[in-house]
């Protein structure tokens, strides 16, 4: 069984970010245009997918960075400025080889292998063969013979610079993470429970090698020549070989953090990124590592040096960092905060609110282009926000938050409530009478702005995670267990409304007095057209949980949810439209 708290955070990575892309919480007065449809990240940029590796060119200057949904990043300044390719693929994208300004492979899911040889104006499908994923690719210095792995065991060789694809067998069924070679005879790959093979002669064969740990290993590179390798892994592993694989012995580094990827440029330098914003250097080719500070916590999934001094790490939430000195300091190339935002409101086209984790509120004035972060007071979570005008909001939150602002924002105070749940949801109906729900059934009612809050009795002990006026009397709140209660007095007494469901409601939205939607678990949506009186289920075509309803007219709505999903009807959800985030 989940809580309405997990819930919440759950959808940050999903919902959120994307409703942060074009303001999908704005109010029904104001609308949108037909022709603002199109969905772009604004927060963070230059998006927030993560990013799974990251490689440069010798010039230092032109990179890509490959990551979830298919992301392409390509950058001719160092990484300083990224601009998105064209992948045409949703797939995740794994793994990441770059020859030159021109030339540079990808691997992903559904052994999907992309190449470009024209800078990335155009990446072009190769064949693997392979049906699962494909984790990693590596190839040797001349840039024709390389190899990559994946699900089960899996390799594929190219001798061609990845235009064709031959299956080798590598005498493992485990999922192999990562692979590296030191010249066209001498390689090794790492994988799950474990797993480390090593070959001597291009990968016709492998040899698997015994480390007792166990611990899945995820990445794997080696320091200048065919005899010096380090493999990382989970909870701090480290093993190192200085015999070309035959024998592996553990460094003990004291830490027990997931380590995820390893890079080495000499036989001397190397580098290792992990879980927590992890970074470890070493400076005598693995035999000691140490800890330097990359001043972030996100998870850092893949690291890439041109040279001793100049390297590149990314990792979760779309993150790239770069380093002029060996990495003992480091620049953040990425835009934004990466705070995880519970709502977003709009009153406008140009003018919104976001709010979140840590009592954080973000504010714009340019329509998402600009975000400005704003003192609410509090370190309790946000998760929920409303504005009247310009200048009266309310936010609720954690622990009984409930948060009123005069000036737009700049400055909170916090009413005083004997209240201790948890709130999710806010509404007000004018800047006078206004509603908070939450956990265990919570109704707190205002009739003067939000100076003083009345509890209500709901008549149950449900989540309830969203609450909607109609007019100035009648409102609608939901929540778990299929939870839909309504009032006809503003909100002093509520009623049960039995629709036959026990789906989790996350939202509910009107468009006026009569015509509304509300949204929830394994893709429901149900719709209104007595103010909520009784509700009749729509086809979503989605079994995908739905988290947030906007109702921009009776019959134009959107609504969106889990893994990135925005579904859209034009026809009051006879059809919902599914759009490409």
């Amino acid at each position: 069984m989940f809580t309405a708290t997990t819930t919440r955070t759950r959808l940050c990575a999903s919902l959120l970010c994307v409703a942060l892309l074009a303001g999908v919480c704005a109010p029904a007065a104001t609308g949108r245009q037909a022709g603002q449809r199109a969905w772009s990240w604004q927060n963070p940029l230059p998006q927030g997918n993560a990013i799974f590796a990251v490689r440069f060119a010798a010039d230092k200057l032109t990179g890509w960075a490959v990551g979830a949904d298919g992301v392409i990043l390509h950058s001719t300044d160092g990484g300083y400025r990224w601009a998105e390719q064209r992948s045409n693929t949703p797939v995740p994208l794994y793994g990441l080889f770059v020859k030159d300004a021109k030339t540079a492979i990808a691997v992903g899911s559904r052994g999907q292998a992309l190449l470009t040889q024209n800078g990335g104006r155009r990446w072009l499908v190769r064949q693997t063969g392979v049906k699962d994923h494909l984790y990693a690719v590596a190839f040797t210095a001349d840039a024709r013979h390389g190899w990559a792995v994946g699900s089960y065991g899996q390799i594929v060789k190219t001798v061609d610079g990845g235009q064709s694809w031959a299956a080798q067998k590598s005498g493992t069924r485990a999922h192999l993470y990562s692979v590296a070679f030191a010249d066209a005879k001498t390689g090794a790959a790492v994988g799950s429970d474990g797993t480390l093979i090593v070959t001597r002669d291009g990968g016709a064969t492998w040899a698997a090698r015994s480390i007792s740990t166990g611990l899945p290993f995820t990445g794997v590179a080696f320091a200048g020549s065919s005899k010096n390798a380090v493999a990382v892994g989970l909870g701090g592993l480290i093993v190192r070989t200085e015999d070309g694989g035959d024998s592996w012995a553990i460094i003990d580094i004291y830490l027990r953090s997931d380590l995820l990827s390893v890079f080495f440029t000499d036989e001397l330098h190397g580098w290792v990124t992990g879980d927590e914003g992890q970074v470890l250097t070493t400076g005598n080719g693995g035999a000691t590592w140490f800890p330097v500070s990359v001043k972030t916590r996100p998870r850092l999934a893949s690291i890439h040096f041109a040279d001793e001094n100049t390297g590149w790490a990314a990792g979760r939430d779309g993150l790239i960092l770069r380093t002029d000195d060996g990495g003992i300091e480091w620049r953040r190339l990425t835009e934004g905060g990466r705070d995880d935002l519970a709502d977003i409101f709009f009153l406008d086209g140009e003018r919104g609110w976001a709010v979140g984790s840590r009592g954080r509120v973000l504010y714009t004035s340019s329509g998402g282009k600009r975000w400005t972060l704003r003192f609410s007071g509090t370190t309790a979570r946000l998760n929920g926000v409303f504005f009247i005008n310009a200048a009266k909001g309310w936010a609720v939150g954690e622990k009984g938050t409930l948060l009123r602002t005069t000036d737009g924002g700049l400055t909170w105070a916090r009413a005083v409530t004997d209240a201790v749940e948890d709130f999710f949801g806010v509404h007000f109906a004018d800047e006078r009478n206004g509603l908070a729900v939450g956990a265990r059934g919570r109704i707190l009612r205002t009739d003067d702005g939000g100076e003083t809050w009345h509890p209500e009795t709901s008549g149950t002990q449900n989540w309830l995670e969203a609450v909607s006026f109609s007019d100035a009397k009648h409102a609608v709140a939901v929540g778990s267990n299929g939870t839909i209660l309504r009032t006809e007095d503003g909100g002093e007494k509520w009623l049960f409304v039995d629709f036959n469901g026990k789906e989790w409601l996350y939202g509910v939205a009107f468009a006026d007095a009569a015509r509304g939607y509300t949204v929830g678990e394994r893709g429901i949506i149900l719709r209104t057209d007595d103010g909520g009186a009784t509700w009749k289920d729509q086809e979503s075509g989605s079994k995908i949980s739905l988290y947030s309803v906007a109702a921009a007219g009776r019959d134009d709505a959107m609504v969106v949810g889990d893994q990135g999903r925005v579904l859209h009807t034009k026809d009051g959800g006879e059809m919902w439209e599914p759009q490409s985030t």
